[in-house]
C-alpha cells in the first residue's frame, strides 16, 4: 500500500466532545487510521500504542524504542521515559530513598531539557499530576510534528493524542472530552478548509 499520509489525516471524522465511540473507547479509529498505512508503519503504530500500556514500558521496549528507525517513536520515548523518571525520582524524595532507586538509566537514551519536569510534580492533587504528565507528552507530539504536517510523524503524534484520551476517557468522561476537544482544535487549525463527517 502506498501511504498518503495527508489523505489519512484530513480523512480523520470531526471529533468533538459529544462524539460517542464504540464501547466508549477511540481504539475503533486508531483501528481506522491502522488500516490505512503499510505494513511497516502499521508496525510503527502499533509500537507507539503498545507505549501507552504500562506493563510493557520495561528496559526492553525503551531500547527498542531508540533503535527505532523513525524519528518520532525515539524522541517521543524519549521524553516519555525522562517523564516517568523524574516521577520515579520525584516519589524516591517522598518515600526517603535513595533519588536513584528503580530510576531507569539507559545510556543511549536520546537527552531531554527536563526543566520543564520539575514544574509537574509541584501539584498537591495527585490527579493534577497526573493529568500534567499527560499534558507534557501532548506538547511534546506537537513539538515534534512542528512543520511536518504531511508525514508520518503527523498521524502517530495524532494516535498518541488518542491514546492519551482513552485513558482519560477510562478515568473520567468529562476530562478526557476535553482533551478530545483539544485535539479537534488542533486537527482544524491545520486543515480549517476540510469538511470533516460527522463521527457518531
Amino acid at each position: 500500500m502506498n501511504n498518503n499520509y495527508t489523505y489519512i489525516i484530513a480523512s480523520i471524522p470531526a471529533l468533538s466532545p459529544d462524539s460517542r465511540f464504540e464501547g466508549g473507547s477511540v481504539m475503533p479509529l486508531i483501528g481506522w487510521i491502522g488500516s490505512q498505512l503499510s505494513d511497516s508503519d502499521l508496525k510503527k503504530l502499533e509500537f507507539v500504542c503498545s507505549g501507552f500500556k504500562a506493563d510493557n514500558l520495561d528496559m526492553d521496549f525503551y531500547l527498542k524504542a531508540f533503535k527505532s528507525k523513525d524519528g518520532f517513536t525515539r524522541e517521543f520515548f524519549a521524553h516519555d521515559l525522562a517523564l516517568r523518571n523524574a516521577k520515579v525520582r520525584y516519589l524516591n524524595r517522598e518515600l526517603g530513598r535513595d533519588k536513584d532507586k528503580d530510576v531507569m538509566a539507559l545510556e543511549n537514551a536520546p537527552e531531554v531539557d527536563s526543566a520543564a519536569l520539575d514544574k509537574i510534580f509541584g501539584a498537591d492533587n495527585l490527579l493534577e499530576r497526573e493529568r500534567a504528565m499527560d499534558d507534557y507528552l501532548w506538547a511534546t507530539a506537537d513539538n515534534i510534528t512542528l512543520f511536518k504536517d504531511f508525514e508520518l510523524a503527523k498521524v502517530l503524534a495524532i494516535v498518541a493524542k488518542l491514546c492519551i484520551i482513552e485513558r482519560w476517557l477510562a478515568l473520567d468522561e468529562n476530562t478526557g472530552r476535553e482533551l478530545l476537544a483539544t485535539l479537534v482544535s488542533g486537527i482544524r487549525g491545520t486543515y480549517g478548509k476540510i469538511e470533516f463527517e460527522n463521527y457518531r
